[in-house]
């Protein structure tokens, strides 16, 4: 049998629900062996289903299914001597821990994890919480969607006007941060010799709101006072941008470049109205969207969301179908990616699951083992523990270094997701230098607000924040020299990615066989839309738009209503990680076996991910969810929602789960008559009855503060947040306790803000500055690794192939 790239890691879980358990997922998936312990009644997810015909047991939840295959189990009371005495032989046998255990609950096991990781030299410890270890709400009781709505997220992208903002259909802040955990976390793993090891500390809520609303908003709010929120119809910006609906159901209709318009206009039958020069200005289309609008959706409203898809596709502009869960778990194109999992299960015959979000054809991974029963693997687990752990010896203090110093990564990356892949390296220690040119010059910079208003491509604040840690070099990759330079760089680079459609680079000359040949163990890194093999290989989308085709759209939107369109590209940031997430998995098969490989990351397969507890009710029940505002996922309890508090669109998350979270609630409303009936007692009666909850509740919640009304809240253990705009991001105590955004110095000049290390390593410091200028780098990267002569640089310089 082959080796996965992360055999001989070992790795303790002590996670419930999402955020641990997936993270924990991510490296079992690619061969790390996973222990998993549980509650002696079995982890959380194990209670929420969705379960087949709707049958609780503990043995046959979807969403335990999904996010735990490939694990052993075994199920511990560390309140117990014997339990505890178990708990730390286990702790002594593993190479990380992951875990999203709330404080209350360490602290009744007299566990600290940076103490538990420094008293394990080379140990990882990582934990993944909605608001981290540290802060004002290092304590709080919160769920997943607390911590999308603290990250403004929804206030500022999506819902309506008037409206509560929403969060996608799903535990999305939780899968944002397991897959941060996981990125991070395996960095940290794969260089423990250089750290020694010690404590990441992840928050989820923190992690979107830097690297989603954070990066394109808050360089504005710093600088100008300016800040925006929802608009409901999708971006406002430019347009077309925004979905629409068709014969069966919807497409995201995109065309923002001049080509994609015209591309449009041609799927149309270049109809008359269309052909005015005032629309070629996607700034002008976007001032008349209300005009445009009606008029496309004319056209949309006659076909087939796959019709148009081909239609628009076929002229270059990105438009894409918004796919259902169940249109997504049938599509023929991850069918023929060899996508899906079937897999035998005691309880629950045999299951069809997801493959991994990355495929490495050289150490391919994936769930080769069913979900664990509870306590399956105790014996053996127990037996495994009583032999300690003989963990890498690290440098010497004075001598660590950051866990991927001597990395070195040419980034082609464009965009937002190339950067962002980057930058997560970069972080972590290794060099990395996007490769751009003024000839062509990223999207990204020509974004605003402008640091002191200049209009200039090195001045884009967005652009600051989500390219900090990527040095950046000019090439002209137009021009035969331009790519033979690229080879010559890469030469002397560990890693590549790109993210440009399939087939971009082999037109370049930078095919991963080209860069193979002048490095015979480059690991090269694609993250195309869909993949770079299967019918939909070469289709076009933005980051907007790839939710679509992965199904999490079409579970966002108000309950019973259409989808909402998300107005950011939510998937790019969370690419990133993911690619960056894909290329530690090839350096650690490198490490092990020498061998370079070509990473096949498709964005759609990350994505698809998300809709985890929707594809497995399609599995077991044949049921395609839809949009359901801010419920719980999988209908697990209610009142589990966003409610309007006093002041302009302000708003509170209350996540109730369980008698006890429930019953606190009456308390803090000061126990009135309705909520004391009998029907409200237990979960399903609350569910059932969620709307008339929802409805009591706001007028409650209405006339209260957000912040203190949360504070209030949690006094009696109940999961709530208030939910942020992008004003409150930088004034959050939890988010300014943790330096999420920090003030930096630009070499051209000037102060401005942009997020900071979005996870706490004690292991290693992590040094934030502002994204790069265009070619910065030049000289050290051409003159001293390349090893260019004056007079040759100088005529690459003359002749603008360095440029």
């Amino acid at each position: 049998m082959t080796q996965g790239a992360l055999s001989g890691i070992r790795v303790l879980e002590l996670g419930e629900g999402v955020s641990a358990p997936f993270c924990a997922r991510l490296l079992a998936d690619y061969g790390a062996e996973v222990v998993k312990v549980e509650p002696p009644g079995g982890d959380a997810s194990r209670r929420l289903g969705p379960f087949p015909a709707d049958e609780p047991h503990p043995e046959k939840s979807g969403l335990f299914f999904f996010l735990n295959t490939n694990k052993r189990s075994i199920a511990l009371d560390p309140r117990t001597k014997a339990g505890s005495e178990a708990l730390r032989a286990l702790l002594d046998s593993v190479d990380a821990v992951i875990e999203n255990v709330p404080l209350a609950t360490l602290r009744a096991w007299q566990i600290d994890p940076a103490a538990e990781s420094a008293a394990r030299l080379g140990m990882v410890w990582i934990s993944v919480t909605p608001f981290g270890r540290t802060g004002p709400y290092a304590s709080w009781n919160a769920r997943d969607l607390n911590a999308y709505h603290l990250s403004a997220a929804g206030h500022r992208y999506c819902g309506r006007p008037g409206e509560p903002p929403l969060q996608h259909g799903t535990f999305s802040a939780e899968f944002f941060g397991a897959y941060v955990a996981a990125a991070w976390g395996l960095g940290a793993i794969l260089g423990r010799e250089k750290t020694g090891g010690g404590h990441l500390d992840v928050s989820c809520a923190g992690a979107i709101s830097a690297l989603f609303t954070g990066a394109q908003n808050i360089g504005a709010l710093a600088q100008d006072g300016k800040w925006e929120r929802r608009s409901g119809v999708g971006m406002r910006l430019g347009a077309p941008a925004t979905i629409l609906p068709c014969k069966d159901g919807y497409v995201w209709m995109l065309a923002l470049e001049p080509g994609q318009w015209n591309g449009l206009r041609k799927a149309m039958g270049d109809p008359e109205w269309a052909e005015p020069e005032m629309w070629q200005d996607m700034f002008v289309r976007g001032q008349n969207a209300d005009i445009l609008y009606p008029l496309v959706e004319e056209w949309t409203s006659e076909r087939t969301k796959q019709e148009i898809m081909d239609l628009c596709q076929e002229n270059g502009c990105p438009t894409t179908a918004l796919f259902t869960v169940g249109e997504v778990a049938e599509l023929p194109h991850l069918r023929e990616r060899g996508f899906w999992r079937t897999l035998p299960h005691a309880a629950l015959g045999e299951v069809r699951t997801m493959g991994p979000p990355v495929r490495l054809p050289a150490s391919a991974g994936g769930a080769s083992r069913p979900a664990p029963l509870l306590d399956e693997h105790r014996v053996e687990i127990l037996r495994e523990a009583s032999s300690p752990r003989t963990r890498p010896a690290p440098r010497p203090a004075a001598l660590r270094e950051r866990p991927l110093a001597g990395i070195r990564v040419a980034n082609f990356g464009w965009g937002w997701l190339g950067p962002v892949a980057g930058q997560t390296l970069a972080w972590l220690g290794a060099e990395v230098y996007k490769i751009e040119s003024r000839a062509r010059i990223d999207m990204n910079r020509t974004l605003p607000p402008f640091g002191g208003g200049v209009r200039d491509p090195d001045r884009s604040l967005q652009n600051h924040a989500g390219w900090a840690g990527n040095g950046s070099v000019a090439i002209d990759l137009k021009k035969p020299e331009g790519q033979d330079l690229a080879r010559r760089l890469v030469a002397h680079c560990d890693v590549a990615i790109e993210n440009f459609g399939p087939g971009v680079m082999n037109k370049l000359d930078l095919g991963y066989e080209r860069l193979r040949a002048v490095r015979p163990d480059v690991i090269l890194a694609s993250m195309p839309a869909a993949g770079l093999t299967g019918p939909m290989r070469g289709v076009r989308t933005y980051g907007m738009s790839l939710s679509s085709i992965a199904g999490l759209d079409s579970l966002t939107g108000y309950a019973g209503g259409p989808p909402v369109p998300v107005e950011n590209a939510f998937a790019d940031p969370l690419g990133g990680i993911i690619g960056a997430f894909g290329v530690l998995v090839a350096l650690a098969h490198r490490a092990r076996t020498g061998q370079g490989q070509h990473v096949d990351f498709s964005q759609q397969e990350g994505v698809v991910q998300l809709v985890g507890p929707a594809f497995m009710d399609y599995v077991m029940n044949g049921r395609v969810a839809g949009p359901i505002g801010n419920r719980h996922p999988l209908a697990a309890d209610a009142p589990h929602g966003v409610f309007p508090c006093a002041g302009d669109d302000r708003w509170i998350s209350i996540a109730v789960v369980g008698d006890d979270e429930w019953r606190g609630l009456v308390r803090a409303m000061g126990s009135p008559g309705w909520a004391n009936e009998p029907a409200l007692a237990t979960a399903s009666g609350r569910v059932a009855r969620c709307e008339e909850l929802a409805a009591r509740i706001s007028e409650w919640t209405k006339g209260f503060d957000d912040r203190a009304l949360a504070a209030r809240l949690q006094e009696d253990g109940v999961p709530a947040a208030p939910v942020s705009s992008i004003a409150d991001l930088l004034l959050d105590p939890q988010l300014r306790a943790r330096g999420t955004f920090v003030e930096v110095d630009h070499p051209l000049g000037f102060r401005e803000t942009i997020y900071g290390a979005y996870v706490a390593a004690s292991g290693f410091p992590v040094d934030v500055r502002p994204g790069p200028c265009i070619g910065q780098d030049n000289d050290h990267v051409f003159r001293e690794i390349v090893g260019l002569g004056e007079a040759e640089y100088r005529r690459l310089v003359d002749t603008k192939v360095i440029f």
